[in-house]
Order: structure tokens, then sequence, then C-alpha cells
């Protein structure tokens, strides 16, 4: 029979409809697709108190180049169409607002306390440019909880097999696999049927160790559901292995940015964009939209418009960086060289979403002893539907009830209540107290936010991130989309980092 053969990019978009991004960012690691890891924040020395840099957008790049512009004397200004520093690093909370792009207006209605990680919501710890500025800053952190052995697996699809419309939890997927394989390879051994270059007293260390890891009847070698399973049941081997749920049943856990443990400020993510707001006072000029960018061969000019006021001023200086999302930079008129607007116009960015859904009891743990990780299924069309990882055994919380593609189910084209409708339907097949305790919610469909027009960049080819690694004339580019590893808050340290010591070697003469 002839197989057509899949690319990589069809496997992962594939391993993503299974398992979420969470799973996919696992396989890039494995595959060494998502980039080296930065090699440090640059060491650079020598003020430069004459030289002016203009720095376009206060999203993390941006507010990183102007924190290390600052040290380094240089006389800087960021600029922010935005009324808030932050970019995707956005936290939603009471009293936020914002109107999509087609006119719907919507506002925050959570409880004080409350909050949803509108774009970046987790650090793993290997990204140690963005814990260093945490640490640095001042920047508290609580561990995020990506996974929990009480978490659910729940399919709606007969190809699934037996398990289909039965909710399977993480704890009886691991247990089940492990006491079925170790089982079934401690009687092999015991009966002589495995060749291992192994001491008589090594395999039967061997098999000691598949009795106590795979919870067996260290007799007879039969498989005995251990009491944290919660059940004496257990699933049949050949339904495991046709659900797919064993994808997530690794050794260690590899889903996100490396093992455990993961991160997250606490009170939200934005915290972090407001630590760098605070140390950088009467540097930061709000709600100034770029209009245009001119640059001549001794000086960049940069025209702004007010957005409460609609006047217009220039800055001009001898140098810009620009750390504005490329869908943005490709509506500005700016003087980039055919090369370069070539590379902006081909480096993409997720059509992503996310919702956060206000409940008014934290059921997930009061019911069903759930504590942070998330819900996976394919069929509910949900994306990520996660639990948080913070506010433990308090009456109310903020549920992740969509992180996927925007356009999933249609839900692009549908009005705020059509997508909240969305997921409590599709939610309430595994939570059905759900519509009971819901009280308000908050959608973010990126593509449709003002100064965004898209979610995280996609990693750009190789000639794409050389290109927009070089600087066009006096013009620098550092946002998170020219890195090699944009969806996360690393790449855009790793991308203003870049930014800044191209330009001080510059200006330093070097």
């Amino acid at each position: 029979m002839h197989v057509d053969p899949i690319s990589r990019r069809q496997l992962l978009q594939r391993i993503g409809v299974l398992g979420g991004s969470s799973l996919m960012i696992g396989a890039m690691d494995a595959w060494g697709l998502r980039g080296a890891t930065p090699r440090g924040r640059p060491a650079l020395s020598g003020q430069q108190p004459t030289t002016r840099v203009i720095v376009l957008g206060a999203g993390l790049s941006g507010l990183v180049v102007g924190y290390e512009l600052g040290k380094l004397g240089y006389d800087y200004r960021v600029l922010e169409a935005r009324d808030m520093v932050g970019g995707l690093t956005w936290t939603v909370r009471r009293g936020t607002t914002h109107t999509e792009i087609g006119g719907e207006r919507q506002v925050c209605d959570f409880d004080e306390g409350q909050y949803l990680n509108a774009g970046a919501w987790r650090i793993p710890h290997t990204d140690e440019g963005v814990l260093g500025y945490c640490k640095e800053l001042g920047v508290p952190l609580e561990v995020f909880i990506n996974a929990s052995d009480a978490n659910v697996f729940y399919e709606e699809n007969p190809d699934v097999g037996p398990l289909s419309g039965t909710r399977v939890r993480l704890r009886e997927v691991k247990a089940d696999l492990w006491g079925a394989t170790t089982e079934l390879l401690a009687k092999a051994m015991d009966a002589g049927n495995i060749d291992v270059p192994l001491s008589e007293e090594d395999a039967e260390l061997l098999v000691q160790f598949l009795v106590r890891s795979g919870y067996l009847d260290d007799e007879d070698l039969l498989y005995v559901p251990p009491e944290a399973r919660r059940s004496s049941e257990r699933y049949d081997l050949s339904a495991l292995l046709r659900s797919g749920f064993w994808a997530r049943a690794r050794s260690l856990n590899q889903e996100t940015g490396g093992p455990a443990p993961l991160f997250q400020p606490i009170g939200g993510m934005q915290q972090i964009p407001f630590a760098f707001e605070r140390v950088m006072p009467g540097r930061i000029t709000l709600r100034a939209e770029v209009v245009s960018i001119r640059q001549t061969a001794d000086e960049v000019r940069v025209v702004w418009r007010d957005t409460r006021t609609g006047e217009t001023s220039e800055e001009v200086a001898e140098f810009c960086v620009c750390c504005l999302p490329m869908s943005v930079l490709e509506g500005i008129d700016v003087g980039l060289s055919p090369a370069m607007a070539q590379a902006v116009s081909e480096t993409g960015q997720a059509d992503v979403a996310k919702m956060g859904l206000q409940m008014a009891r934290r059921f997930w743990e009061e019911d069903e002893g759930i504590f942070g990780g998330h819900l996976w299924s394919r069929s509910l069309q949900l994306g990520e539907f996660s639990y948080p990882s913070n506010g433990y055994f308090m009456q109310k919380g903020v549920l992740l009830g969509y992180y996927g593609s925007s356009a999933q189910a249609g839900l692009d084209r549908m009005p705020v209540a059509g997508r909240v409708e969305h997921v409590l339907g599709q939610a309430s097949k595994v939570h059905p107290q759900i519509r009971d305790e819901f009280e308000s919610a908050y959608c973010v469909w990126w593509e449709k936010v003002p100064y965004s027009l898209g979610g995280y960049g996609r990693t750009p080819s190789g000639d794409l991130l050389s290109r927009l690694s070089r600087p066009d004339g006096r013009i620098y580019m550092a946002s998170a989309n020219a890195s090699s590893q944009p969806a996360w808050l690393e790449g855009a340290v790793e991308a203003g980092w870049r930014a800044l010591e191209a330009v001080h070697a510059r200006a330093s003469g070097a």
C-alpha cells in the first residue's frame, strides 16, 4: 500500500489537533525546532548619552530594549499606541475594555482579584532571560500547574474506540498503561522469554522495579490498580492504545519548554511589563500611534498620532528599534528596503484566541479534585481548556475556557455571545456544573485586537530570520516575530537583546 509522505509541519499540525499547543511544543522541542536558547544577556559597556534611539512598541521586547538602553545612558523614547504597556503580555481584569475590529465592545466584569492572562500565561524554568528580569525587577512568581493526574480526557469520536464518550482521568491512563505494560514485561522476564544482558541478580532487581513501578502483585505479577487510581476497575490495554490518551503518559513532562516547574507572576503576567514601566519613568509615551517612519543616512524620523487628541508629533533619533507586530508594521507608512518589506510581509502571526470564564464556585476543585492543568479533548473544539493555578480554595475562579485557533468551529465569525455559548455548551459535556456556576466571560480574539492584528509570531524560516536580524539602514527589528522562538516571552527577550547589541556596537563604533 502506498502511503504519501508527511512533512514535519503537517505532523505538527496533527499533533496540535490531538493534544493542543502543549503537546505540539513538546514535539518541537524533541526535534530541535524551537531554536537555540538565547546565549544570555549581552554584557555591554560604555555610556552613550548623546545618542538618541526611538523604540516602537511597549510589549516585552520594547521594554527590554528601552530598559537596557537606559542602563547604557542612551537618550531613548518608547512609543506605544495602547493606553498601557505589555502588548501580548496582557492581563484582563475588572474594568478592562477593548473594541474589536468589527465594532463589538467588551467590558470585563470579573470580580476584583480575578483575571485572565489573555496572551502569555506560563514561563518554563528554562527561560532564563524572562526569569532573570523577574528576579531583577522584583516580580514575585508562583508555580504554574501544567498537568495534574486528576485532569480529564474526553472524546466523542468513535475512532478512539471503546473509550469514546467516557471521562478518563490522567491518573487512570498512567496507572493502567504502566500496569499493563510492566505486567507483560515482568511475566516475560520471569518466564525467561526476554534475552537481556543482565546478571541473574540484576534481572531480579529489574523485576522488583517493574513490580513496584507498575503496581504488580509480587507473587503472580498481575497488575493491581493502586488506591491512588481512585477505582479498582481498569481499562483494557487495547482500548487505551486506541484512544491516543497515552500521548500524555511520559516518563518526564516535556510539554512546554522542558520539565516542571513552570511559573507565573503572582497577580497576572502583565506584572512583568508593569515592573519595567516602574523603572523607566518618563521614557514611555502611551496612546502614541505610529503614522510613518522615514530615514536618511543620518537619522530616523517617526511621526505619531495622539489617539486621544488626534494631534501629531515627530520624534527624531539616530536609530529606531521596531518592536511592533509585523502585521501592524506592514500597514504603516515606512520606508523599508524591498528585501525587508518582503520579509515583514512574509512573517505571519498566529490566529489565536482566548476566553476567560468567571465561575461563582470553584466546582473543579470542590466536586472533582482538579487543581490546575487542562481538559484534553479534540472533539469538543475548545483548544486548551485549563484550570487556574492560583486562588486555590477561594470561592470564585476564572477558567481558561478556550485557547486555540480563532477560526475553529467558525468562532471568528460569531459575536462574543455566540463564542461564549459554544464554549459553555461544549465544556458542559464534561463539566455539567459549568452553566449553573457561570457568571461572566471575556473574549480576546487577537486578530481582532487593534495594534495587535494577530497573536504570537510564527517561527520564521532561516532566510527570513536572517533578513529580520540585520538592520535596514538605521531601523532594527526587535519584535518577537523576529526571533527563533517567537511564540514565547523568551523570544521577545532574545529579539530585544539581539537588536540592542547591534545598535550599541554601531553607536560605539565597534
